[in-house]
């Protein structure tokens, strides 16, 4: 070989190695970046902030319905109403209700709503 294909060859090399040392710093990077957890978490939030928010919110709520305490049933009333007079007042209001309610209701639309009739103009 001749000096000038060496000092080619050598160059290739070279070049080759500063390829092959870029290439390896770039993976080294990526490999730390992976494995530094607390810097991809804190990218992660900086970079999906309403997904977190979302996402907390929903697990937030789900723990709270998960471990509440379940209330204790209310001690029974002494104030009800035993015997037939209860049972026949408990069940008239209870038919009379959808009847009141529709009274009420057309009641009130008749003095809310704008009659549709002629208008009275005064001179």
């Amino acid at each position: 070989m001749d000096e000038k294909s060496q000092k080619a060859e050598i160059k290739a090399l070279i070049e080759r190695n500063d390829a092959a040392r870029e290439a390896i710093a770039i993976h080294w990077h990526k490999l730390r970046h992976r494995a530094d957890i607390p810097a991809r978490l804190r990218d992660s939030i900086r970079s999906n902030r309403t997904w977190w928010f979302a996402g907390s919110a929903v697990f937030g709520l789900l723990a709270t319905s998960l471990l509440r305490k379940k209330a204790p049933l209310p001690a029974p009333s002494r104030t009800t109403r035993k015997g037939l007079l209860g049972l026949a007042l408990t069940t008239a209001f209870a038919f009379a209700k959808p009847a009141l309610k529709t009274w009420l209701w057309n009641e009130l639309q008749k003095r809310i709503t704008p009659r549709s009739g002629p208008r009275r103009t005064s001179p």
